[in-house]
């Protein structure tokens, strides 16, 4: 190849003999058509010298061709040694050819000349070494990588787009005539995608492709193609704006390689197209001549139909579909699984675990059908999830919150704006992604469906999700149940708060069964209430032995309640223990009319001895004294000891004090604490304290801590204030309510400041 300084007219002159031979071959008037060329030329020269620098680089590229193609097989020099009679004078050039920079000649003679050969551009592999479109890769040639999940094919179905006619028509006419086909649009849009499907369709799927590197130096493209054989061959350029430039695709390459019928298949973004195209004169050129097919980023109905075709053989066109409203299916598809990679990449210590976490809670919340959250929600649910800490900052949750909504790829955060103020949602192939099975997700953590159902029942607007959340958890936690207990305690505490209580029994109890101890305590009260008293006694009594105070305290309640039912079965079939029992019951529940009538049933049924002192304190305590005798003095004859104490007390609101004075000091011989004091009362308002405060002693010793009080306050009037103190310490001790201010009494006479009138009165009267 001769040097580049070669003059404008020499090569005009091989560019017009070229064309004098073609237009010769062509119609046999090669005079005529020689000076035709003749003068266009000069015209376009003078008129477009764009174009014609254009042109002369075309017939210069030919003619270095040429020449390759039919230079004769070079011969080694001789070596200089043996030739060096004539070096000197050898200076012109026949019989030979320049093989890269090196002249082959067979002779040199004439004046001394330099020559300058250009470096040949062999980077490119020879066709044999292109791979056949059916075994290409279409991830390798630009094709954004899905999503796959085990035994999914590496790309989902191919949905056909509305530019498809236009473009397979493209294709098929640059493979029979070569030229640029090319596809333009948004980033994410699918043009890539789009283009390959064009290119797999309408070429045979053994046409060697060729998918430079950007910035690969083309200008030896020309030659490996004419080795090619009969291959058929297609240049692939992904993103067309890296392979331009005067090494790259340029527009005298692309006339040759429409020459050879070799197609070219590009893409560009619209932005990049537009630069290239209209602000660039260098590239404007190699541009202008193509019809650029576009893909839009959104779909129209009938794409959209055609994805609804596709999506049920497609986990992931099925979910594009589904989120087709909020993020165009090309952006879906190729934007999750590089959302999904930087996700999991976040939950390193490293990293951002805490975003990890927020945007994982998001999802599971979605999951439970739930998709717009507030962040506050965010980071209560944060906390459920392994690794929380205990407590996060403001600062530290508002960094995580940022770089979990952060835009990526031009087009989403992980967690974007919803619908209503301040709420975030899950990007939606994170959620698919989730409920699809990918690794990295695993079930929802059972505390969030009650947090869920919680936030949304305390907020009015919200009342319908609250159905939906409620549905899901039940199809979702159900058959999850089967080998988790907790699952089953989960899904009870849901039905029971916001499904029904017959839905929730079922649940508890299969739980509890499974050894739940909590969902024992939650089902005993479900059956308490609902009057299955025997079952609910069992199951928190299950509850109660684990320590379940509650259930504790409702087992009391319910075996009381139990007991009380199969009390009154027997009272009614005349059951005299069964009725004094129930008696009792009555009578503990302030139903004195009641407790009479089953206390006067028993004495009829042949036990008056042990109801009788249970009648009379019914009538004291109505006042109705001389009823209270009669069923008083039953019991003493019937050798009831207690009952001398109470019936002395009825004595005395009768005026019978002397009678009442021996009983008390009957009762009091006997044992009873109560009478010891009631004696020493007695004694000491008949002035004898000296006497009363010995029965206050004894009434002591037997369990009657209220006779310190008395003691001590009968000492302390007789100024024996040592022993008072002692006595009323020892009141004080069991909190008698008067003993503090007794001993403040003390103290005052003590100090000589004793009032008049003491503040304490005579001794409690203990006597009812």
């Amino acid at each position: 190849m001769l040097d580049q300084a070669v003059h404008s007219t020499e090569q005009r002159s091989t560019f017009v003999r070229l064309g004098r031979l073609r237009i010769a071959r062509a119609n046999g008037s090669p005079q005529r058509v020689r000076e035709s060329l003749h003068d266009l030329l000069d015209h376009v020269q003078r008129n477009d010298p764009g174009v014609y620098e254009e042109l002369k680089a075309i017939a210069q590229a030919f003619r270095e061709d040429e020449r390759a193609r039919t230079a004769p097989t070079p011969r080694r020099a001789p070596d200089a040694a043996e030739n060096s009679d004539t070096a000197t004078n050898a200076n012109t050039v026949s019989g030979g050819t320049f093989n890269d920079p090196v002249v082959l000649a067979g002779s040199i003679t004439g004046g001394m000349h330099t020559y300058y050969g250009q470096t040949s551009h062999s980077g490119l592999p020879p066709v044999a070494d292109w791979p056949q479109l059916d075994r290409a890769n279409a991830i390798a040639l630009g094709v954004r990588r899905p999503r796959r999940i085990a035994d999914e094919r590496p790309l989902p179905r191919y949905v056909v787009r509305d530019c498809d006619p236009a473009l397979d028509a493209q294709v098929r006419a640059a493979a029979r005539e070569g030229g640029l086909v090319l596809v333009t649009g948004e980033p994410l849009s699918g043009r890539t995608r789009t283009l390959w499907a064009a290119l797999f369709t309408n070429l045979s799927g053994t046409t060697r492709i060729l998918h430079p590197a950007p910035g690969t130096d083309l200008r030896g493209l020309t030659a490996v193609l004419r080795a090619r054989g009969d291959a058929e061959c297609v240049l692939w350029l992904d993103d067309l704006d890296g392979h331009l430039g005067e090494h790259g695709l340029t527009a005298a390459l692309l006339a040759e390689l429409a020459r050879l019928r070799v197609p070219v298949l590009a893409t560009m973004s619209d932005e990049a197209y537009d630069a290239h195209r209209y602000r660039s004169p260098a590239h404007a050129r190699l541009l202008s001549g193509v019809e650029p097919v576009e893909v839009g980023t959104e779909w129209s109905p009938a794409e959209v139909e055609r994805l609804a075709e596709a999506a049920p053989g497609d986990l992931r066109l099925a979910g594009a579909y589904a989120h087709r409203a909020r993020h165009s299916t090309p952006a879906y598809l190729a934007v999750g699984p590089e959302l999904l990679g930087e996700w999991r990449w976040a939950r390193r210590a490293n990293r951002q675990p805490l975003g990890h976490r927020l945007v994982l809670a998001a999802i599971d919340l979605a999951r439970c059908g739930w998709e717009e959250v507030a962040a506050d929600v965010l980071r209560r649910a944060n906390g459920l999830y392994e690794g929380a800490a205990p407590d996060v900052s403001p600062e530290e949750f508002e960094r995580a919150l940022a770089w979990a909504t952060e835009v990526r790829h031009g087009t989403t955060g992980m967690l974007v704006p919803g619908a209503g103020a301040g709420t975030w949602r899950a990007y939606g192939s994170l959620v698919e992604d989730a409920r699809d099975g990918v690794p990295g997700f695993g079930p929802v953590p059972l505390e969030l469906w009650p947090l869920a159902l919680d936030e949304l029942a305390a907020d009015d607007a919200a009342s319908s999700a609250v159905d939906v959340v409620l549905e899901r958890a039940r199809a979702v936690l159900g058959p999850e149940a089967e080998t988790n207990p907790e699952a089953l305690l989960t899904l009870g505490r849901i039905e029971e708060e916001y499904g029904d209580d017959e839905a929730a029994e079922g649940w508890f109890r299969r739980a509890a069964d499974a050894g739940s101890t909590e969902a024992a305590g939650r089902l005993g009260h479900l059956l308490a209430e609902s009057r299955e008293d025997m079952q609910a006694i069992r199951y928190l009594e299950q509850a109660a032995k684990a320590g379940d105070v509650r259930a504790q305290s409702r087992l009391g309640v319910a075996l009381t309640e139990w007991s009380e039912y199969w009390l009154e079965k027997a009272a009614e079939a005349d059951d005299a223990v069964a009725a004094i029992w129930l008696g009792d019951l009555r009578r503990g529940e302030g139903a004195t009319h009641a407790a009479l009538r089953w206390y006067r049933k028993a004495a009829e049924l042949g036990l008056q001895v042990d109801v009788a002192s249970r009648i009379g304190r019914l009538f004291r305590d109505r006042q109705d004294y001389k009823e209270a005798e009669k069923w008083f003095r039953i019991a003493v004859d019937e050798g009831d000891e207690d009952a001398a104490n109470d019936l002395a007390v009825v004595l005395e609101h009768l005026g019978a004090k002397d009678e009442a004075a021996l009983l008390y000091r009957q009762s009091a011989e006997a044992g009873s604490s109560v009478a010891a004091h009631n004696f020493g009362i007695v004694l000491n308002e008949k002035g004898d304290p000296a006497a009363a405060r010995e029965w206050f002693a004894r009434a002591h010793e037997l369990g009657d801590y209220d006779a310190a009080y008395a003691l001590g306050h009968s000492l302390m009037r007789e100024n024996r204030h040592d022993e008072a103190e002692a006595w009323l310490r020892k009141a004080q001790e069991v909190g008698h309510h008067q003993a503090e201010s007794a001993l403040a009494d003390l103290r005052a006479a003590r100090s000589a400041h004793r009032p008049d009138t003491p503040a304490v009165g005579t001794p409690d009267n203990v006597k009812a």
